[in-house]
């Protein structure tokens, strides 16, 4: 097993009441510099009651809905610089009226097996206490397995299971999939005092990339099982 933890992708979920998910479109976001003016479109923008979606060729996707926003990042390298806390960042300032209510930083990576089916055997015989289910059927048991974690002011939510990666080539590998999300509802009397909260939560993003790296290499990896 490689034991080098691969972000796969990287995204900021904004909560919010009565968004209007019909201001999306690429024209609002690079008027309001949101995003460069350069950057080319991956495809046809979607706008289909109630939402709407704006892909870029660099990996990032945008998608709004009525009760929240999606900034989504494709991540090419584990040195890459994230661009999306920006992106929500600048969204959010230009729309500060809107009633925010929640925000989710949402690492998602796996790490690679060389072994066929070596990816289900990790999940099953390391993460969960042996029994007769584990024989039960006509092929060896999988399983997903969801965690929920309460930290100092968010909850901490991590699914882990194992799947099939392609990479860009097509090749298919088995993998682990270890998906967080960092779940903060936003604190304040009132909307100014939620909405200064919310981007200093977009701020502090990488701390809590940190925070699940470490929780997987030293609750997941490093025992010896």
């Amino acid at each position: 097993m490689d034991k080098n933890l691969e972000i796969k992708e990287f995204s900021i979920v904004v909560v919010a009441k009565n968004h209007n998910p019909t201001i999306l479109n690429p024209d609002f976001l690079k008027i309001n510099k949101i995003v460069p003016a350069e950057w080319q479109l991956a495809r046809n923008p979607i706008c289909v009651e109630p939402m709407s979606q704006v892909a870029f060729k660099n990996g990032i996707t945008i998608t709004a809905q009525l009760d929240r926003v999606i900034f989504l990042e494709t991540v090419q390298s584990n040195n890459q610089d994230m661009t999306v806390p920006m992106i929500a960042r600048k969204y959010i300032e230009i729309l500060p009226h809107v009633e925010y209510t929640a925000v989710g930083i949402n690492p998602k990576g796996h790490f690679m097996f060389e072994g066929e089916g070596s990816n289900r055997e990790y999940l099953v015989k390391t993460l969960i206490t042996p029994g007769p289910w584990r024989e039960f059927g006509t092929a060896p048991a999988s399983a997903e397995i969801k965690f929920i974690y309460t930290l100092e002011r968010e909850f901490y939510f991590l699914t882990v299971k194992a799947a099939e990666w392609k990479n860009p080539e097509g090749k298919s590998s088995p993998v682990i999939f270890f998906d967080a999300n960092f779940h903060h509802g936003l604190i304040g009397e009132n909307r100014t005092e939620r909405l200064d909260d919310l981007l200093k939560t977009i701020e502090g993003w990488k701390k809590e990339v940190d925070l699940y790296k470490d929780h997987i290499y030293q609750g997941f990896l490093k025992p010896e099982v």
